[in-house]
């Protein structure tokens, strides 16, 4: 008996040994750098420590890019959630020979994703050479400017963002729908309920984990945001700090202080993991079958 779980404990090692290995090389050590050089010395604190993020947070420019930042969050995590959310609940219940096929098109717009994915909405959203111009043209729209405003760009790449990422995520979802029992299905017909009653009050709640590990990953990455403002900068030149990221690029790779970069990344590092750990939490996210309370 002693030797079974003993094997059973070291394959469980000899699995996870190479993940741990690259969580230390590509999360641990390079968050570990940052943290130190965060509070390095710099050209405006030749002392370092911790005033470079006092400096940061006063820095003019850090509103701007942290008040973008959010309403893009707010934008887009909501509109992800829902999209993906009804799309892979409208195709479990209307379900066709040709489904498959339907979830293949899903997944074709991630094949743009990143700088490719904001290049190619750019030309299609051009209104002298793009593939809408016409359409822009009759609303009178022909200048980039008048479609890259600044009012309208928190809108324009949570569109591109939930065009391009929706997919992927409307197939896990789909996923985890597929392992709910038919016969859970079934007796909650039999007792009347309706196909939205049926998305609401079954199936939503048994694939809650799916969900909040979604939301956090969304958030996770719309906090990142980089390459749709620094991409659509380099052609119309609207703001180098749009965004955080934007902003701490900007420091590190245009004025040269690596430090008060660092410190923006740690802080965006900071945030993110309290979000995920307050909807793993509050979700009971580790709570379940196998699990030891």
């Amino acid at each position: 008996m002693f030797s079974k779980k003993r094997d059973s404990s070291v394959a469980v090692w000899v699995m996870l040994a190479p993940y741990l290995v690259f969580l230390v090389m590509f999360a641990v050590v390079p968050i570990w750098m940052a943290l130190k050089e965060s509070v390095g010395p710099t050209m405006r604190n030749e002392a370092g420590g911790f005033k470079n993020y006092l400096l940061v947070l006063t820095d003019y420019r850090f509103l701007t890019s942290l008040k973008n930042t959010v309403l893009y969050v707010l934008v887009s995590a909501p509109i992800m959630t829902t999209v993906v959310l009804v799309l892979s609940l409208l195709l479990d219940s209307f379900r066709a020979k040709w489904h498959q096929y339907v979830r293949l098109a899903y997944l074709i717009p991630g094949c743009y994703v990143g700088a490719a994915g904001v290049l190619a909405w750019y030309m299609a959203l051009e209104p002298i050479i793009g593939p809408f111009r016409r359409v822009l043209n009759f609303f009178g729209i022909e200048k980039s400017t008048q479609v890259f405003q600044p009012s309208s760009l928190v809108f324009i790449f949570a569109m591109m963002s939930v065009v391009s990422n929706a997919g992927a995520w409307i197939v896990v979802q789909f996923g985890g729908l597929q392992e709910i029992s038919e016969e859970v299905i079934e007796a909650a017909k039999i007792d009347g309920c309706g196909n939205f009653q049926l998305a609401t009050k079954i199936k939503l709640p048994l694939i809650k984990k799916n969900v909040v590990y979604m939301v956090v990953l969304v958030i996770t990455a719309s906090v990142q945001l980089f390459a749709e403002p620094f991409i659509v900068n380099q052609q119309i030149g609207f703001s180098g700090n749009w965004s955080l990221m934007q902003l701490s690029y900007s420091i590190a790779f245009v004025e040269g202080d690596i430090a008060s970069a660092s410190a923006i990344s740690f802080m965006l590092l900071a945030v993110s993991l309290s979000a995920a750990l307050i909807f793993i939490f509050k979700s009971n996210f580790f709570e379940g079958e196998g699990v030891e309370k």
